[in-house]
């Protein structure tokens, strides 16, 4: 895209911030966009969007069944699974901003993005594998050591990737409608990715085993199921690495200059201090934390607190594929029709209501009892609608990301399209880290042991299945986390300026093609 007119951050002073209070059409460094970037071809959408197969697989693997993996099938404590986790995501927090730095500074005859894309492909399938397959009787801190060493190699392996990959989206179209639509698409793949995986994980690779078995609890089940994500995560990389490479010459062209460490630095600092980039910030971290707690303990609700069985879960598994459907469809749509930001505070606000909502009537004594139908198709339908405004609200804050590359040039002069997409891959990574931690710490604090006798329903008198003080703590809890987590979103949502209007006042010229 063209660089800002003269008049943001070329002066000697502090550059205007156009969101502000600048009026329409007065605003410093507006500028037109680049001919021939709109719209998108539809393979190239097409393309771009089943690359986030690979976030989607990843993502599955993380969210919904490392910890319960590594807990409940290898032994390891709750509180250390966690642990690992989340400190794995806390090296994203600093080389995620620091790869986006990178990428749009990089100079090569690949562009500055699709050589980072294709470094991802080895360490990524790498971890992903290792993970799966841990070497038999570690002890608890060796263990918790190859958790975290493989699961830092596979979120740097992620972070090759997804960085500069979603670094394109603002590149690809300057469009404040188009953008939502492309995220669309690319999130309906990535969930129709990860919930295929997840899927077939219930019904294939954990089955049920002859004499009752549950395939969930079986070690030797789990690196194959590793090997697959592995596979399907490498696929998207390539689909969407090699599916945009005759673009690069639609992508902008990275400033004049070598890398240096201290214009890296100072390309952070500048994204981090921008007044519309910190309110998104936290309401994205917070979403994110909500939707990671929901995954994390969704295992042990479902199995303990409603008492499912692997094939049921798997059909609540399936509901989600309608919300993906509804979610892509309808955020578009619903964005365009008003504005992103008052579109994402109303879903969260639902979300916030419908989302414990189930667990809150169950402790009232006013849900449907465990093993009857009514339960199942409450808990499907009630899956299906909190997914579709989880999702939708993903897909319009991916969007909403995108524009303040936008607000970056016209106030400072410098887009930073790569740090605003670390921004992104950063947020879904938090998914896993930081709801992850949560889940693990609660599961200690109520003290829910995850045995295999517990899973397979031995007789509480035994010291087998959960007592039912601990199945209330857990439904307890994680409604009030539930709850927490997006009113918090809610609160700095309702914060973000960037509003249709003003975005407009930054690119009339792009608004009006």
């Amino acid at each position: 895209m063209s660089g800002p007119q003269s008049g943001a951050g070329d002066g000697d002073g502090v550059p205007q911030d156009p969101v502000a209070g600048s009026a329409a059409g007065s605003v410093p460094g507006s500028f037109t966009a680049r001919p021939g970037l709109s719209p998108v071809p539809t393979p190239l959408r097409v393309a771009y969007g089943l690359g986030s197969m690979a976030e989607g697989t990843k993502d599955t693997l993380f969210n919904i069944f490392l910890l319960f993996y590594y807990h409940s099938v290898l032994g390891l404590s709750g509180a250390l699974a966690g642990l690992a986790i989340f400190l794995a995501l806390c090296l994203d927090a600093v080389t995620d901003p620091l790869l986006g730095a990178i990428s749009d500074r990089t100079r090569s005859r690949w562009g500055r993005r699709h050589p980072w894309m294709y470094a991802s492909v080895v360490p990524l399938a790498l971890a992903i594998v290792a993970l799966a397959a841990p070497p038999e009787g570690l002890s608890q801190a060796a263990l918790f050591g190859w958790l975290l060493g493989f699961a830092v190699l596979a979120r740097q392996g992620m972070t090759l990737y997804a960085v500069p990959s979603n670094a394109m989206l603002p590149e690809l179209t300057p469009h404040y409608d188009e953008r939502t639509e492309i995220v669309g698409l690319r999130f309906l793949f990535g969930w129709l990715a990860g919930l295929s995986v997840a899927v077939l994980g219930y019904t294939v690779f954990f089955a049920e085993q002859p004499g009752g078995v549950d395939g969930r609890l079986d070690p030797a089940a789990w690196p194959a199921f590793g090997a697959f994500c592995a596979v399907v995560a490498v696929a998207g990389v390539l689909i969407c690495a090699g599916g945009t490479h005759r673009a690069i010459g639609r992508l902008a062209t990275p400033p004049a200059g070598p890398l240096r460490p201290r214009a890296l630095l100072g390309d952070v600092r500048e994204v981090l201090g921008s007044k519309p980039f910190r309110p998104l910030l936290w309401a994205a971290l917070c979403s994110a934390a909500g939707w990671g707690y929901i995954n994390a303990t969704s295992l042990y609700i479902n199995t303990w607190y409603w008492g499912l069985s692997s094939q049921a879960i798997g059909g609540l598994t399936l509901g989600i594929f309608v919300s993906v459907f509804i979610a892509a469809g309808a955020a578009p749509g619903l964005a365009a029709m008003s504005d992103k930001r008052t579109v994402a505070v109303k879903l969260s606000l639902f979300a916030l209501v419908f989302g414990p909502l189930p667990l809150l009537l169950r402790l009232l004594g006013w849900f449907p009892e465990n093993g009857t139908r009514e339960l199942f198709a409450a808990l499907l339908l009630h899956t299906i609608i909190l997914f579709a405004a989880l999702i939708a609200i993903s897909i319009i804050t991916a969007s909403m990301i995108a524009d303040l590359a936008d607000w970056s040039e016209a106030t400072h002069g410098r887009r930073h399209e790569g740090v605003f997409a670390a921004v992104m891959a950063f947020v879904i990574k938090a998914t896993s880290g930081l709801g992850t931690l949560g889940a693990g710490l609660m599961l200690e604090l109520i003290g829910l042991e995850a045995s295999t006798a517990a899973l397979q329903g031995a007789d509480a008198a035994a010291g087998g299945a959960p007592a039912s003080a601990a199945l209330n703590a857990l439904g307890g809890a994680v409604a009030l986390g539930i709850s927490l987590l997006f009113a918090l979103s809610v609160w700095f949502l309702s914060r973000y300026p960037l509003t249709r209007e003003r975005f407009a006042a930054l690119r009339p010229q792009a608004e009006s093609a």
